[in-house]
């Protein structure tokens, strides 16, 4: 059963909030350098269709990167709406606490350890 415990929810958001706050930074960082000056000017320049491609798969691997960062940081937006209603840190199978040390490491983390074991060991059935 999920505790309500009101110091370990602001050290939990606080937690929650410092990772959301790194991750934009990050991804605003990571943005600025792909679309600065430099980026842009490659594409004024004549290039073959060998430069061509690796500017394509470039461009391709960013976009898989930031769509995996936009990810987290909806994941991030739920685990915060979820410490404002009171649920977030509960196993969404057992219904115990996740341990904090898990949450700092994997702050949207849906599960206990033992919970997540299981679903990732689970064999499946035929």
């Amino acid at each position: 059963m999920l505790v309500n415990n009101s110091v370990r929810e602001k050290r939990l958001k606080k937690t929650l909030l410092d990772r959301k706050r790194k991750m934009w930074n990050d991804l605003r960082d990571e943005l600025f350098r792909k679309l600065g000056k430099e980026y842009n000017t490659q594409f004024d320049n004549p290039h073959d269709i060998e430069e061509l491609a690796i500017i394509d798969m470039l461009e391709d691997t960013g976009i898989a990167v930031v769509d995996i960062r936009r990810e987290e940081l909806e994941q991030m937006d739920t685990a915060l709406r979820k410490l404002d209603d009171g649920t977030y840190g509960a196993c969404g199978d057992c219904g115990e606490e996740i341990e904090e040390e898990r949450l700092k490491v994997m702050p949207f983390a849906e599960y206990c350890l033992r919970c997540q074991a299981g679903k990732e060991f689970k064999k499946p059935t035929l």
